[in-house]
């Protein structure tokens, strides 16, 4: 059976020293137990001028399961020599993920353990200065650790040390421009300061760095559009909302639980677009979500979808702007005083 394989990250070696090594123990796992099950070209796979292995970009190939499994151990064989990085693989069939694995090094050494912990209280509430500790170890142990540098740097943008976060941010893209991270990170650092046409542009380029496999593609979508629309942008806004809102995630994606907003921002668009009966049937959509992470008030959709209901030429927009009002939307009170009178 023929699947499509993806494989796309970077795993750093720290020294040319490291590498040779790495380079002589990958032709010999190949000759002696993958042969020619590993479909790797050596030379596309190995920078010898930057001490790693890397698919910046993504390779694609097709094959057999037991390709994947030997393309996929080998990369797990070689993650354990490296410093830093990671590289993840997926499986498919049929546009259907049958198989995803993710290796990044692990070991004792100071580098990967400290970024691992300051990784880990990076998330946790409370423990900023904590994180900011480690991954200062992380960096101290391999100067060119471009996933600490983009951890220390959403850090320091949660204690808005915001200088800190932007150097951090393009240290890292610096170090490897080929991980998306960064620029999705330093496009909300961007946009926190409103510096929106230079956010619409990481997060672009945040797109282009990620898969559709990946989550951080559908938010990088999703946070271009939310600057777009400060910027007025509405139909370039729009192009992106269509994308991530046809998009189907599982209630695990950490993209779900934007869909209410998602569909109200899209809505919000076509109704400043003038295509108020679009935008009513997208604010139908926002309002079957109940819940939703950073998603407007019901009342306020309740507004949008009065007024495009309204200028729409569609019945019951007054019931909208009633309900609206009551719930102490003071736009939706005057626009139904102007509307009834």
């Amino acid at each position: 059976m023929d699947y499509k394989f993806i494989f796309k990250g970077r795993l750093d070696f720290g020294n040319k020293r490291s590498f040779d090594n790495v380079l002589n123990m990958y032709d010999w796992k190949v000759t002696n137990h993958y042969k020619k099950d590993v479909q790797f070209d050596e030379e596309e796979l190995f920078d010898e001028d930057q001490f790693c292995a890397s698919f910046p970009r993504s390779l694609v190939l097709h094959g057999t399961k037991k390709n994947f499994d030997a393309n996929s151990n080998l990369l797990a064989y070689l993650s354990e020599f490296a410093v830093s990085g990671q590289m993840e693989m997926w499986m498919i069939k049929d546009r259907q993920v049958e198989s995803y694995r993710l290796v990044e090094p692990e070991g004792d050494r100071a580098a990967i353990n400290n970024f691992t912990k300051g990784r880990r209280l990076s998330i946790s509430e409370g423990k900023s200065e904590e994180a900011i500790a480690a991954l200062d170890i992380a960096i101290q142990k391999y100067e060119k650790h471009a996933q600490a540098y983009e951890r220390r740097a959403y850090v320091n943008t949660l204690l808005k040390k915001y200088h800190d976060a932007e150097r951090d941010y393009t240290k890292s893209i610096n170090i490897y421009a080929g991980a998306p991270e960064p620029y999705y990170g330093r496009g909300i650092l961007h946009k926190i300061q409103q510096n929106l046409e230079q956010a619409a542009d990481d997060f672009d380029t945040s797109i282009k760095r990620s898969i559709p496999l990946q989550p951080i593609h559908w938010k990088s979508r999703r946070r271009k559009a939310e600057a777009l629309i400060e910027l007025e942008k509405f139909e370039e806004a729009a192009k992106e909302l269509r994308f991530f809102t046809i998009r189907k995630y599982a209630d695990t994606d950490p993209n779900f639980k934007y869909l209410r907003k998602a569909f109200f921002d899209y809505g919000l668009c076509q109704y400043k677009l003038g295509n108020h009966k679009e935008a009513n049937e997208l604010f139908d959509k926002a309002l079957a979500y109940h819940e939703g992470k950073d998603a407007p008030m019901t009342e306020e959709l309740l507004y949008y979808r009065g007024m495009a209901r309204h200028k729409a030429g569609l019945p019951d927009f007054e019931d909208d702007l009633k309900e609206a009002a009551k719930a102490g939307n003071s736009k939706a009170a005057a626009a139904l005083e102007e509307v009834v009178s």
